[in-house]
């Protein structure tokens, strides 16, 4: 191969791949940003990574461009040469068992394979320029050219560990996972409007406990009266933690609270850890809970949400509108899953 189509060769590799590799980092930001949600040290990803790409393909194209000034006397450094090589080899390795798979899905419909073949095009080439640049490089001199400037050299030194930085914190962000903002939502709708007596009616319901340690969740903090008149409080009881509430009206309390983000182990330690209080007794995603009413004919509807801060992933735990006897009963409540964006 003529020292003049090598530098032609590796050239085009470099443009080419440092364009697709741009192309690639945006998409993956844009996968990671509207499918897996916020991920840790995304902003030192998109950092590292476009930096590292920029200086690399910029630094090799310099190190070409000065050995092109004598092409009978063609050398090409090692350090671009690999660099180039592996960016257009990543690029097409990257694509092509995804064409592979689609035509393995459609070997039935010829269009629709030869629609992939053009769509994956691109990356087709970046995997054959990538095995000639990989020849060029091996078939030639690999000495650095006399007379290039310092400052190039330690600038495409200095790019490749920025980029392989880029790289080695994706990975990291990836293996660690989405992070989320769990929460929770407490509702409790209790009706005594319908009791036919002048003094209260007195409620014992669940209500959200965290049950490493006993204790009322913090979302009970946050609890307040947002429709009718009640007077509420947290007891003990016979049957554990327990929101006595006071009232002769229908009434509905309401509480929100929201953590920090949490990476995915310690956001489902999180989740696990928060449940209701007065369990009786557990069938899967069905509980039977302690109530108590003081006068009969009252309704009670409960509604606890958990969220992991991940889209289109919330657990329920509710009931149908029940109607209480006096004294105290069992209600079930149901976990569901609900789908959301």
């Amino acid at each position: 191969m003529k020292n003049k189509t090598r530098l032609t060769i590796l050239k085009v590799s470099c443009i080419y791949g440092g364009v697709f590799s741009m192309v690639l980092a945006g998409l993956y930001v844009f996968v990671v940003a509207a499918f897996m949600g916020t991920m840790r040290y995304t902003s030192i990803q998109i950092i590292l990574l476009l930096t590292g790409i920029v200086s690399v393909t910029v630094f090799s194209y310099m190190h070409l461009n000065y050995a092109g000034k004598k092409p009978e006397e063609f050398a090409c450094p090692l350090l671009p040469g690999i660099l180039i090589t592996v960016i257009c080899l990543i690029l097409g390795l990257i694509f092509i068992p995804a064409l592979v798979l689609l035509l393995c899905l459609s070997y039935v419909d010829i269009s629709s394979a030869i629609i992939g073949f053009m769509y994956f095009a691109p990356y087709h080439i970046s995997l054959i320029l990538g095995i000639l640049s990989a020849y060029a490089v091996l078939s030639g001199s690999r000495r650095s050219p006399e007379g290039l400037m310092q400052w190039k050299i330690r600038g495409l030194q200095l790019g490749t560990v920025i980029l392989a930085a880029g790289v080695v914190v994706s990975g990291i962000s990836l293996s660690i996972g989405a992070l989320g903002r769990p929460g929770m939502t407490y509702t409790i709708t209790l009706d005594a409007s319908r009791i036919d007596t002048a003094e209260e009616t007195t409620f014992l319901v669940p209500l959200p406990v965290d049950t490493s340690s006993g204790v009322a969740a913090d979302v009970v903090d946050e609890l307040t009266v947002t429709k009718g008149d009640a007077v509420w409080s947290i007891v003990d009881t016979e049957h554990g933690k327990a929101l006595e509430v006071r009232t002769s009206t229908k009434c509905v309390l309401y509480a929100e609270k929201k953590c920090g983000y949490m990476e995915t182990r310690e956001r489902e330690e999180w989740l696990r850890r928060h449940d209701v209080s007065m369990i009786h007794e557990m069938d899967g995603g069905t509980y039977d809970v302690w109530v108590y009413a003081s006068n009969a004919d009252a309704t009670m509807y409960l509604k606890l949400w958990k969220a992991t801060g991940l889209r289109g992933n919330i657990h329920c735990l509710d009931n149908d509108h029940t109607s209480l006897d006096e004294g105290w009963q069992t209600v079930e409540l149901s976990w569901s899953r609900v789908l959301c964006d």
